[in-house]
Protein backbone atom coordinates (compact mmCIF):
# COMPACT_ATOMS: atom_id res chain seq x y z
CA UNK A 1 0.00 0.00 0.00
CA UNK A 2 1.20 3.40 -0.72
CA UNK A 3 2.55 5.23 2.16
CA UNK A 4 0.81 8.01 2.09
CA UNK A 5 -2.55 6.77 1.69
CA UNK A 6 -2.19 5.19 5.25
CA UNK A 7 -4.01 6.66 8.29
CA UNK A 8 -1.56 9.35 9.69
CA UNK A 9 -2.07 11.45 13.30
CA UNK A 10 -3.27 13.89 10.85
CA UNK A 11 -6.14 12.07 9.71
CA UNK A 12 -8.04 12.04 13.75
CA UNK A 13 -9.10 15.59 12.70
CA UNK A 14 -8.26 17.23 9.65
CA UNK A 15 -6.61 16.20 6.55
CA UNK A 16 -4.03 19.31 5.27
CA UNK A 17 -1.44 20.30 8.30
CA UNK A 18 1.83 21.90 8.58
CA UNK A 19 4.73 19.41 9.55
CA UNK A 20 7.49 20.80 11.35
CA UNK A 21 11.16 19.07 11.24
CA UNK A 22 12.32 19.69 14.38
CA UNK A 23 15.88 17.62 12.86
CA UNK A 24 16.18 20.69 10.72
CA UNK A 25 16.00 23.54 12.90
CA UNK A 26 18.17 21.48 15.04
CA UNK A 27 20.52 21.36 11.49
CA UNK A 28 20.24 25.01 11.15
CA UNK A 29 21.38 25.88 14.55
CA UNK A 30 24.47 23.75 14.02
CA UNK A 31 25.03 25.74 11.36
CA UNK A 32 24.50 29.08 12.89
CA UNK A 33 26.69 28.04 15.84
CA UNK A 34 29.56 27.24 13.47
CA UNK A 35 28.99 30.66 12.07
CA UNK A 36 29.51 32.21 15.51
CA UNK A 37 33.10 30.60 16.02
CA UNK A 38 34.52 32.35 13.53
CA UNK A 39 35.87 34.77 16.80
CA UNK A 40 38.13 33.68 19.37
CA UNK A 41 34.82 33.80 21.82
CA UNK A 42 31.56 32.81 19.88
CA UNK A 43 28.40 34.56 20.90
CA UNK A 44 25.90 33.80 22.10
CA UNK A 45 22.44 32.81 20.65
CA UNK A 46 19.14 34.63 21.10
CA UNK A 47 16.50 32.79 19.21
CA UNK A 48 13.68 35.02 17.90
CA UNK A 49 10.45 32.93 18.11
CA UNK A 50 7.94 35.76 17.48
CA UNK A 51 5.22 35.48 15.67
CA UNK A 52 4.53 31.94 16.85
CA UNK A 53 7.71 30.94 15.91
CA UNK A 54 7.18 32.41 12.53
CA UNK A 55 4.36 30.20 12.10
CA UNK A 56 6.27 27.05 12.96
CA UNK A 57 4.86 27.35 16.65
CA UNK A 58 6.58 28.98 19.38
CA UNK A 59 6.15 26.60 22.35
CA UNK A 60 7.49 23.16 20.51
CA UNK A 61 10.36 25.06 18.63
CA UNK A 62 11.39 27.15 21.59
CA UNK A 63 11.67 24.51 23.68
CA UNK A 64 13.74 22.26 21.31
CA UNK A 65 15.84 25.47 20.94
CA UNK A 66 16.30 26.12 24.67
CA UNK A 67 17.53 22.79 25.11
CA UNK A 68 19.64 22.46 22.01
CA UNK A 69 21.34 25.44 24.15
CA UNK A 70 19.87 29.12 22.75
CA UNK A 71 20.93 31.31 25.59
CA UNK A 72 18.21 33.64 25.05
CA UNK A 73 14.66 33.57 23.21
CA UNK A 74 13.43 36.57 21.29
CA UNK A 75 9.35 37.72 21.71
CA UNK A 76 7.57 40.60 20.19
CA UNK A 77 5.39 41.01 22.94
CA UNK A 78 3.64 40.21 26.74
CA UNK A 79 0.93 37.54 25.58
CA UNK A 80 4.27 35.48 23.22
CA UNK A 81 6.57 35.78 26.13
CA UNK A 82 3.69 34.34 28.62
CA UNK A 83 2.80 31.82 26.40
CA UNK A 84 6.26 30.28 26.21
CA UNK A 85 5.65 30.51 30.60
CA UNK A 86 2.66 28.80 30.31
CA UNK A 87 4.48 26.13 28.07
CA UNK A 88 7.51 25.44 30.79
CA UNK A 89 9.78 27.38 28.60
CA UNK A 90 12.36 28.64 31.68
CA UNK A 91 15.01 29.98 29.03
CA UNK A 92 15.76 34.03 29.60
CA UNK A 93 13.10 35.70 27.36
CA UNK A 94 13.37 39.18 26.03
CA UNK A 95 10.45 41.37 24.70
CA UNK A 96 12.14 43.11 21.64
CA UNK A 97 9.69 45.88 21.32
CA UNK A 98 8.61 48.25 24.41
CA UNK A 99 5.97 46.99 26.86
CA UNK A 100 2.79 49.09 27.10
CA UNK A 101 2.52 50.25 31.16
CA UNK A 102 -0.97 48.46 31.32
CA UNK A 103 1.07 45.41 30.65
CA UNK A 104 4.34 45.70 32.14
CA UNK A 105 3.27 43.72 35.41
CA UNK A 106 1.87 40.68 33.57
CA UNK A 107 5.93 40.77 32.09
CA UNK A 108 7.66 40.94 35.72
CA UNK A 109 4.83 37.97 36.42
CA UNK A 110 6.38 35.91 34.25
CA UNK A 111 9.96 36.65 34.22
CA UNK A 112 10.43 38.38 31.14
CA UNK A 113 12.75 41.24 30.35
CA UNK A 114 11.84 44.16 28.66
CA UNK A 115 13.26 46.49 26.06
CA UNK A 116 13.54 50.62 27.23
CA UNK A 117 13.87 53.58 24.27
CA UNK A 118 12.60 56.45 26.76
CA UNK A 119 12.86 57.57 30.20
CA UNK A 120 9.48 56.87 31.15
CA UNK A 121 9.46 53.17 29.98
CA UNK A 122 12.29 52.44 32.78
CA UNK A 123 10.14 54.39 35.36
CA UNK A 124 7.45 53.07 34.53
CA UNK A 125 8.78 49.88 34.94
CA UNK A 126 10.61 50.08 38.36
CA UNK A 127 7.20 51.62 39.87
CA UNK A 128 5.62 48.78 38.47
CA UNK A 129 8.68 46.16 39.94
CA UNK A 130 8.63 48.10 43.45
CA UNK A 131 5.30 47.11 44.30
CA UNK A 132 5.60 43.78 43.22
CA UNK A 133 8.80 43.62 45.39
CA UNK A 134 10.97 41.84 42.62
CA UNK A 135 13.59 43.70 40.57
CA UNK A 136 13.08 44.10 36.59
CA UNK A 137 16.09 43.60 33.99
CA UNK A 138 15.78 45.59 30.97
CA UNK A 139 17.99 46.29 27.96
CA UNK A 140 18.17 49.46 26.24
CA UNK A 141 17.57 49.65 22.18
CA UNK A 142 19.33 52.32 21.23
CA UNK A 143 18.85 53.55 17.10
CA UNK A 144 21.86 53.30 14.66
CA UNK A 145 20.19 54.09 12.16
CA UNK A 146 16.58 52.41 11.08
CA UNK A 147 14.73 55.06 13.31
CA UNK A 148 11.90 53.21 14.26
CA UNK A 149 12.67 52.04 17.77
CA UNK A 150 15.52 53.28 20.13
CA UNK A 151 17.02 56.36 21.55
CA UNK A 152 19.93 58.31 19.46
CA UNK A 153 23.80 57.24 20.17
CA UNK A 154 24.00 60.37 22.10
CA UNK A 155 21.21 60.80 24.72
CA UNK A 156 22.03 56.63 25.64
CA UNK A 157 24.27 58.41 28.70
CA UNK A 158 21.29 60.12 29.74
CA UNK A 159 19.06 57.67 29.89
CA UNK A 160 21.78 54.96 31.51
CA UNK A 161 22.50 57.11 34.06
CA UNK A 162 18.42 57.93 34.91
CA UNK A 163 18.19 53.75 34.66
CA UNK A 164 20.81 53.83 37.38
CA UNK A 165 18.63 55.89 39.71
CA UNK A 166 16.22 53.52 39.30
CA UNK A 167 16.29 51.40 42.97
CA UNK A 168 14.20 48.16 41.23
CA UNK A 169 15.76 48.06 37.46
CA UNK A 170 18.94 46.76 36.41
CA UNK A 171 20.15 46.91 32.83
CA UNK A 172 21.19 44.29 31.55
CA UNK A 173 22.18 44.89 27.63
CA UNK A 174 22.26 47.68 24.97
CA UNK A 175 21.37 46.86 21.64
CA UNK A 176 19.96 48.02 18.56
CA UNK A 177 18.64 46.53 14.65
CA UNK A 178 19.84 46.60 11.50
CA UNK A 179 18.00 48.18 8.29
CA UNK A 180 19.98 46.09 5.59
CA UNK A 181 21.45 43.36 7.79
CA UNK A 182 22.82 41.47 4.23
CA UNK A 183 24.44 45.27 2.98
CA UNK A 184 27.85 45.79 3.74
CA UNK A 185 27.87 49.69 3.24
CA UNK A 186 24.94 50.29 5.64
CA UNK A 187 25.54 47.31 8.22
CA UNK A 188 28.98 48.74 8.90
CA UNK A 189 27.44 53.07 8.97
CA UNK A 190 25.22 51.32 11.42
CA UNK A 191 28.08 49.39 13.23
CA UNK A 192 29.47 52.93 13.73
CA UNK A 193 26.56 54.59 15.15
CA UNK A 194 26.20 51.49 17.38
CA UNK A 195 30.10 51.52 18.62
CA UNK A 196 29.26 55.13 19.34
CA UNK A 197 27.03 54.52 21.40
CA UNK A 198 28.54 51.94 23.44
CA UNK A 199 31.80 53.56 23.56
CA UNK A 200 30.07 56.50 25.45
CA UNK A 201 28.80 53.99 28.07
CA UNK A 202 32.29 52.33 28.75
CA UNK A 203 31.16 49.15 27.15
CA UNK A 204 33.39 46.22 28.04
CA UNK A 205 33.43 42.64 26.14
CA UNK A 206 33.87 41.37 29.62
CA UNK A 207 30.31 42.21 30.41
CA UNK A 208 30.75 44.19 33.66
CA UNK A 209 28.36 46.50 33.27
CA UNK A 210 25.86 45.02 30.63
CA UNK A 211 26.57 42.77 27.04
CA UNK A 212 26.12 43.99 23.50
CA UNK A 213 24.13 42.49 20.66
CA UNK A 214 23.24 43.73 17.12
CA UNK A 215 23.46 41.33 14.48
CA UNK A 216 20.31 39.06 12.85
CA UNK A 217 20.57 36.58 11.02
CA UNK A 218 22.26 37.61 8.05
CA UNK A 219 25.03 39.61 9.74
CA UNK A 220 25.54 36.67 11.97
CA UNK A 221 26.40 34.69 8.59
CA UNK A 222 28.14 37.61 7.19
CA UNK A 223 29.57 40.11 9.22
CA UNK A 224 31.20 38.53 12.34
CA UNK A 225 32.66 41.99 13.46
CA UNK A 226 28.41 42.46 14.46
CA UNK A 227 28.59 39.35 16.65
CA UNK A 228 29.35 41.46 19.97
CA UNK A 229 28.08 39.26 22.95
CA UNK A 230 25.17 37.76 21.39
CA UNK A 231 23.36 37.67 17.99
CA UNK A 232 19.47 37.43 17.44
CA UNK A 233 18.68 35.14 14.68
CA UNK A 234 14.97 34.36 13.41
CA UNK A 235 14.77 33.25 9.81
CA UNK A 236 17.40 31.17 9.75
CA UNK A 237 16.42 28.83 12.66
CA UNK A 238 13.61 28.01 10.32
CA UNK A 239 15.96 27.58 7.26
CA UNK A 240 14.36 30.06 5.12
CA UNK A 241 16.37 32.99 3.01
CA UNK A 242 14.05 36.54 2.74
CA UNK A 243 14.15 35.31 -0.71
CA UNK A 244 15.42 32.60 -2.39
CA UNK A 245 17.05 29.76 -0.75
CA UNK A 246 19.73 28.61 1.22
CA UNK A 247 22.46 25.97 0.02
CA UNK A 248 23.48 25.42 4.08
CA UNK A 249 19.87 25.52 5.70
CA UNK A 250 17.40 23.60 5.93
CA UNK A 251 13.87 24.33 5.53
CA UNK A 252 11.52 22.70 8.73
CA UNK A 253 8.06 23.75 7.65
CA UNK A 254 6.12 21.66 5.18
CA UNK A 255 2.25 21.91 4.19
CA UNK A 256 0.15 19.40 3.14
CA UNK A 257 -3.51 17.60 2.40
CA UNK A 258 -4.93 14.47 1.49
CA UNK A 259 -7.42 14.05 -1.86
CA UNK A 260 -10.56 14.21 -0.27
CA UNK A 261 -12.34 14.14 -3.95
CA UNK A 262 -11.23 13.36 -7.65
CA UNK A 263 -13.35 14.74 -10.53
CA UNK A 264 -13.31 13.90 -14.22
CA UNK A 265 -14.47 17.00 -16.09
CA UNK A 266 -14.64 17.15 -20.49
CA UNK A 267 -12.22 18.71 -22.81
CA UNK A 268 -13.89 22.09 -22.60
CA UNK A 269 -15.19 22.79 -19.64
CA UNK A 270 -14.29 25.44 -16.78
CA UNK A 271 -14.24 25.15 -12.95
CA UNK A 272 -13.83 26.71 -10.13
CA UNK A 273 -15.18 30.29 -8.84
CA UNK A 274 -15.17 32.43 -11.80
CA UNK A 275 -14.48 29.90 -14.03
CA UNK A 276 -10.96 31.04 -14.82
CA UNK A 277 -9.52 27.49 -15.84
CA UNK A 278 -10.62 25.89 -18.86
CA UNK A 279 -9.79 21.89 -19.65
CA UNK A 280 -7.70 21.69 -22.95
CA UNK A 281 -8.31 17.72 -22.79
CA UNK A 282 -10.06 15.53 -21.06
CA UNK A 283 -8.56 16.23 -17.26
CA UNK A 284 -8.91 14.32 -13.91
CA UNK A 285 -8.90 16.97 -11.07
CA UNK A 286 -8.32 16.63 -7.51
CA UNK A 287 -9.16 19.04 -4.24
CA UNK A 288 -7.45 18.94 -1.05
CA UNK A 289 -9.22 20.79 1.66
CA UNK A 290 -6.62 23.53 2.04
CA UNK A 291 -7.64 27.59 1.18
CA UNK A 292 -7.33 30.62 1.45
CA UNK A 293 -8.54 30.96 4.88
CA UNK A 294 -5.62 28.44 5.98
CA UNK A 295 -3.05 31.32 4.84
CA UNK A 296 -2.73 30.05 1.25
CA UNK A 297 -2.50 33.78 -1.10
CA UNK A 298 -5.76 33.62 -3.55
CA UNK A 299 -3.06 35.53 -5.89
CA UNK A 300 -2.07 31.81 -6.15
CA UNK A 301 -4.69 30.76 -8.14
CA UNK A 302 -3.70 28.62 -11.37
CA UNK A 303 0.22 29.57 -10.59
CA UNK A 304 1.37 27.61 -7.78
CA UNK A 305 2.19 23.68 -7.88
CA UNK A 306 2.14 20.82 -5.71
CA UNK A 307 4.05 17.36 -5.50
CA UNK A 308 2.00 13.88 -5.67
CA UNK A 309 3.83 10.74 -5.87
CA UNK A 310 7.13 12.15 -6.66
CA UNK A 311 5.82 14.80 -9.62
CA UNK A 312 4.98 18.00 -9.57
CA UNK A 313 1.33 19.06 -10.77
CA UNK A 314 -0.42 22.24 -11.54
CA UNK A 315 -2.88 23.66 -9.18
CA UNK A 316 -6.08 25.17 -11.06
CA UNK A 317 -8.82 27.44 -10.71
CA UNK A 318 -9.67 29.95 -8.62
CA UNK A 319 -8.53 28.60 -4.45
CA UNK A 320 -11.31 28.70 -2.39
CA UNK A 321 -11.70 29.62 1.35
CA UNK A 322 -11.42 25.82 2.38
CA UNK A 323 -10.42 24.15 -0.92
CA UNK A 324 -8.51 24.10 -4.21
CA UNK A 325 -7.86 21.54 -7.37
CA UNK A 326 -4.88 20.24 -8.81
CA UNK A 327 -4.98 18.71 -12.35
CA UNK A 328 -3.25 14.90 -11.73
CA UNK A 329 -4.36 13.87 -15.22
CA UNK A 330 -0.82 12.91 -15.56
CA UNK A 331 -0.57 10.63 -12.53
CA UNK A 332 -3.35 8.26 -13.18
CA UNK A 333 -2.73 5.81 -10.21
CA UNK A 334 -3.53 8.93 -7.65
CA UNK A 335 -6.45 7.91 -6.06
CA UNK A 336 -8.39 9.36 -2.69
CA UNK A 337 -6.13 9.63 0.25
CA UNK A 338 -2.68 10.26 -1.38
CA UNK A 339 -1.04 13.24 0.34
CA UNK A 340 -0.46 16.06 -1.74
CA UNK A 341 2.54 18.74 -0.93
CA UNK A 342 2.29 22.00 -1.64
CA UNK A 343 5.41 22.99 0.64
CA UNK A 344 8.21 20.86 1.25
CA UNK A 345 9.59 17.35 -0.33
CA UNK A 346 8.24 14.33 -2.32
CA UNK A 347 9.80 11.24 -2.57
CA UNK A 348 10.10 9.36 -6.35
CA UNK A 349 11.42 6.05 -6.71
CA UNK A 350 13.94 6.28 -9.35
CA UNK A 351 14.31 3.73 -12.21
CA UNK A 352 10.67 4.05 -12.99
CA UNK A 353 9.09 6.05 -15.61
CA UNK A 354 7.31 9.27 -14.90
CA UNK A 355 3.54 7.39 -15.82
CA UNK A 356 4.29 5.24 -12.44
CA UNK A 357 6.09 5.31 -9.11
CA UNK A 358 5.05 2.43 -7.34
CA UNK A 359 5.86 -1.10 -7.97
CA UNK A 360 3.76 -4.13 -8.15
CA UNK A 361 2.25 -3.98 -4.59
CA UNK A 362 2.21 0.11 -4.78
CA UNK A 363 5.12 0.97 -2.69
CA UNK A 364 8.79 2.02 -3.61
CA UNK A 365 11.26 0.14 -5.21
CA UNK A 366 13.88 -1.80 -3.70
CA UNK A 367 17.63 -1.84 -4.77
CA UNK A 368 19.68 -4.69 -5.16
CA UNK A 369 20.66 -4.24 -1.20
CA UNK A 370 16.81 -4.46 -0.88
CA UNK A 371 16.29 -1.14 0.40
CA UNK A 372 13.71 1.55 -0.43
CA UNK A 373 15.19 3.65 -3.51
CA UNK A 374 13.93 7.51 -3.63
CA UNK A 375 14.91 10.40 -5.50
CA UNK A 376 13.57 13.67 -3.73
CA UNK A 377 11.56 16.72 -5.31
CA UNK A 378 10.93 19.76 -3.42
CA UNK A 379 8.90 22.99 -3.60
CA UNK A 380 9.53 25.99 -0.98
CA UNK A 381 7.72 29.11 0.37
CA UNK A 382 10.72 31.14 -2.22
CA UNK A 383 8.46 30.09 -4.84
CA UNK A 384 5.57 31.61 -3.94
CA UNK A 385 7.62 34.48 -2.60
CA UNK A 386 8.73 35.20 -5.89
CA UNK A 387 5.14 34.59 -7.77
CA UNK A 388 3.93 37.31 -4.85
CA UNK A 389 6.67 39.82 -4.99
CA UNK A 390 7.09 38.97 -1.46
CA UNK A 391 9.32 37.60 1.58
CA UNK A 392 9.11 34.35 2.63
CA UNK A 393 8.75 35.90 6.49
CA UNK A 394 5.17 36.85 5.43
CA UNK A 395 4.22 33.46 4.40
CA UNK A 396 5.41 30.98 7.16
CA UNK A 397 3.23 33.54 9.21
CA UNK A 398 0.63 33.39 7.30
CA UNK A 399 0.21 29.71 7.70
CA UNK A 400 -0.32 29.68 10.94
CA UNK A 401 -3.88 30.68 10.47
CA UNK A 402 -5.97 27.50 10.82
CA UNK A 403 -4.09 24.08 10.09
CA UNK A 404 -2.86 21.99 12.77
CA UNK A 405 0.88 21.07 13.08
CA UNK A 406 2.60 17.93 13.28
CA UNK A 407 6.07 17.85 14.33
CA UNK A 408 8.33 15.21 13.29
CA UNK A 409 11.87 14.17 13.78
CA UNK A 410 13.98 12.68 10.86
CA UNK A 411 16.65 10.18 12.02
CA UNK A 412 20.22 9.55 10.56
CA UNK A 413 18.95 6.32 9.36
CA UNK A 414 16.30 7.60 7.47
CA UNK A 415 13.24 6.65 9.39
CA UNK A 416 11.01 9.96 11.82
CA UNK A 417 8.71 10.17 14.04
CA UNK A 418 5.73 11.96 14.59
CA UNK A 419 6.28 13.23 17.98
CA UNK A 420 3.78 16.03 18.91
CA UNK A 421 0.67 17.54 17.74
CA UNK A 422 -1.04 21.06 18.51
CA UNK A 423 -4.18 19.76 17.76
CA UNK A 424 -5.85 19.99 20.93
CA UNK A 425 -3.65 17.13 22.82
CA UNK A 426 -0.34 16.40 22.31
CA UNK A 427 0.77 13.14 21.00
CA UNK A 428 3.56 11.06 20.94
CA UNK A 429 3.54 9.06 17.63
CA UNK A 430 5.94 6.81 15.65
CA UNK A 431 5.74 5.37 12.06
CA UNK A 432 6.98 2.02 11.54
CA UNK A 433 8.75 0.99 7.63
CA UNK A 434 4.93 -0.46 6.25
CA UNK A 435 3.91 3.56 7.15
CA UNK A 436 1.93 2.21 10.09
CA UNK A 437 1.11 5.15 13.36
CA UNK A 438 1.34 4.62 16.51
CA UNK A 439 0.59 6.62 19.10
CA UNK A 440 0.27 7.40 22.75
CA UNK A 441 -1.96 9.96 23.80
CA UNK A 442 0.58 13.07 26.60
CA UNK A 443 -1.07 15.03 28.71
CA UNK A 444 -1.24 18.80 27.39
CA UNK A 445 -1.31 20.37 30.98
CA UNK A 446 2.39 20.61 32.33
CA UNK A 447 3.55 21.84 35.58
CA UNK A 448 4.74 25.17 35.54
Amino acid sequence: MVFSRQVSISSFHRDAWVEIDLSAVEHNVSVIRSWLAVNPKPARLMAVVKSDAYGHGAPQVADMLSNSGAEYLGVASVDEGCQLRSASIKSPILILSPTPFWAIDNALEDGLELTIAAVKQARDIDKIARKRGQRARVHLKVDSGMHRLGVPPEAAPELVEEISKLANVDLVSVFSHLARAGDQATTTAQLREYESALNRLNYSRDGKNFFAHLASSEAARKFPETHFDMVRVGLYLYGLEGTGTSDVLVPAMSVKGRINHINQVKEGERVGYNLTWEARRESRLACVPIGYADGVDRRLSNRMEGLLLGRKIKQVGIISMDQMLFDITDVPEAQDGDVITLIGKDELPTGRSSKSNKDENGGSILNAAGKHELAEVSLNLANWAEMLDTITYELACRLRARLPRIYTRHHKSGSGSVIATDIGKQTNASADVNGTVHSEKLSTKQPR
